[in-house]
């Protein structure tokens, strides 16, 4: 698990640098309101997640395959409540939003998803 929380945190700092730069170099009307809570949320669900999941993984696969999928979903659903709610709380700044907050999923889920495969076989080799 310190190794996944040392590459996220590589991985968010290299996140946080491309999102300084957007913030300088783009248009105003480019910019995603909130960026860096976005990050935040980001990475405190990715560890979370990718803990919960490590820890599932040691009891039966089928345990992991249901808590994988559960969370899966939970968690987009989670992000369109998330995304709704700003439409609703600051209409004239949703697209940004809405743009800016999917593609830190998508970049994020890129990122765990290796990391936990490889987790899970070291694991299955170990065992």
């Amino acid at each position: 698990m310190k190794n996944f929380l040392l590459k996220l945190l590589v991985f968010s700092l290299i996140i946080a640098c491309i999102e300084y730069a957007w913030q300088y170099f783009a248009p105003t009307n480019k910019h995603m309101p909130y960026s860096w809570i976005a990050l935040a949320f980001f990475i405190l669900i990715t560890a979370l997640f990718h803990y919960l999941s490590i820890r599932t993984s040691k009891g039966k696969p089928q345990s992991f395959i249901r808590f994988y999928m559960a969370s899966t979903a939970l968690r987009m659903m989670l992000y369109l409540v998330i995304i709704l709610a700003f439409r609703y709380i600051k209409p004239h700044a949703f697209v940004p939003f809405a743009i800016g907050f999917m593609v830190h999923y998508l970049v994020f889920t890129i990122f765990e998803t290796p990391m936990l495969l490889n987790e899970l076989k070291k694991a299955e080799n170990n065992a």
